[in-house]
C-alpha cells in the first residue's frame, strides 16, 4: 500500500483549525479567562496560549525563524503557573495569527522527502510514524483536542456553544 505524503489534505484540517480556534474564542469574556474549574485544570487563556504554542513548536522543525510573542509563559511545554495574569484571548489570537500564514506557506512547500525525515519533535508512539509527517498529524490532532477543552469550558461559563459557521 502506497501512502499519500501530500500535506494538502492535513493542511485542509490546519485551516478549518484557524476558523474553529477563532470561533471558540468568541464573546469570551475576560473575567472567565483565569478561572480554573477546579483548581487543577487548566484556565482558557493558558489552553488558547498553549494551542498558539503548538504551531509555534513546529516552526523550528521547518525552517521558519519566528519566536513567538509569549515564551516566557509557554515555551517548552511549560504547565500552567498559578497565580500569574496570563495574555488576553486578543493577544493569544494576534500571536496565533501571526505564525498560522507563515506556517501555513512553509508547509505548502515542504516534499514527501522532508515529510519522512525523522521528526524532532516529541511524537507519542501511538501516532506510528517518528517522522515530520508524524509530527505534523500529532499537532493537529492536539489542536483539535485542546478546541474540544475550550468548547466543553465554554459550555461550563454559559456561553453558546461554539459555531461552526
Amino acid at each position: 500500500m502506497e501512502i499519500d505524503l501530500s500535506i494538502e489534505r492535513l493542511l485542509e484540517q490546519y485551516r478549518y483549525h484557524d476558523t474553529l480556534f477563532k470561533n471558540v474564542l468568541t464573546g469570551i469574556k475576560p473575567k472567565h479567562t483565569h478561572i480554573r474549574l477546579n483548581g487543577l485544570t487548566n484556565h482558557l487563556s493558558w489552553i488558547a496560549g498553549n494551542l498558539a504554542t503548538t504551531r509555534y513548536n513546529l516552526r523550528n522543525s521547518i525552517g521558519i525563524e519566528l519566536e513567538q510573542a509569549f515564551p516566557e509563559f509557554f515555551k517548552g511545554h511549560k504547565p500552567i503557573i498559578p497565580d500569574v495574569h496570563y495574555p488576553s484571548l486578543e493577544e493569544i489570537i494576534a500571536d496565533w495569527d501571526r505564525i498560522t500564514p507563515v506556517l501555513e506557506k512553509r508547509l505548502k512547500e515542504i516534499t514527501p522527502e522532508q515529510l519522512v525525515a525523522p521528526s524532532p519533535l516529541f511524537i507519542p508512539k501511538t501516532i506510528g510514524q517518528n517522522n515530520l509527517l508524524g509530527a505534523i498529524i500529532f499537532l493537529i490532532d492536539r489542536e483539535s483536542y485542546a478546541i474540544g477543552q475550550i468548547a466543553l469550558i465554554r459550555k461550563v461559563f454559559g456561553y453558546e456553544a461554539m459555531k461552526y459557521e
